[in-house]
């Protein structure tokens, strides 16, 4: 509960003047080597969104209460080296991030938006990432490519997302997608219209958005196994 507390009132302090700052007012631990590349890939992308609109997140807090706590709390949901594809990337969010946190991993971004990916292969380039950049919709990556995860955050609806990659399950493992409050009406969206069929859907973590009452969840998808049907999250 004070961990909880101090999250919501982290909003009516002072703007932090560095990203460290606003790391220390959500109490989360980042080691120094990361937290100067982090610092780095929002010099990079504020410097990009002042010609292209790829996030309102432009003050260290709302990147750190945001950005940075997503990608946090998804880190923890993957094991050691896995080949991650973040899906409709935008600004980096959450693959470019996952990179820089979990070096262990393999990360590629996709993104249909040509001009949003070309920002992207910059911004590997000048943070010296090892991030493949596939300026294309998903859909195509995963029909010649296998990931253990497709992660994605702010994209579009359950039903979107399911829509994209529901030919090519084969291909991956598991789809974690980041959710508001509202993911609980996209699931029964999805069920209508038949999307949930032989897939089993859990809720790995939930936790609460920083300033706000309401609270970020991390949903797992993958084909249900022989033994089981379509599951329901736990709450």
């Amino acid at each position: 509960m004070v961990f909880l507390e101090r999250w919501r009132s982290a909003v009516s302090e002072v703007a932090s003047q560095c990203l460290s700052e606003a790391v220390e007012k959500l109490d989360l631990t980042v080691e120094q080597s990361v937290m100067d590349q982090l610092d780095q890939y929002c010099r990079i992308l504020w410097d990009w969104n002042t010609r292209i609109n790829l996030t309102r997140h432009t003050d260290y807090d709302l990147f750190a209460r945001r950005d940075l706590l997503d990608s946090i709390q998804l880190a923890e949901q993957l094991a050691p080296d896995e080949d991650v594809l973040d899906v409709g990337t935008g600004g980096g969010v959450p693959g470019l991030l996952l990179a820089i946190l979990r070096p262990d991993l393999s990360v590629s971004v996709c993104d249909s938006v040509a001009k949003k990916s070309r920002v992207v292969e910059d911004m590997v380039k000048r943070l010296k990432l090892p991030v493949v950049v596939h300026a294309t919709r998903v859909q195509n990556v995963i029909e010649d490519l296998r990931f253990h995860s497709l992660v994605t955050r702010a994209v579009g609806s359950l039903s979107r997302l399911l829509t994209w990659v529901q030919d090519n399950w084969l291909n991956f493992d598991r789809l974690l997608a980041i959710k508001g409050p509202r993911w609980v009406e996209e699931r029964g969206q999805a069920r209508q219209q038949g999307l949930l069929a032989g897939l089993e859907l859990r809720k790995l973590a939930a936790y609460p958005m920083p300033g706000t009452e309401s609270e970020s969840t991390i949903l797992q998808i993958r084909k249900a196994r022989a033994d089981s049907s379509s599951s329901e999250p736990t709450n």
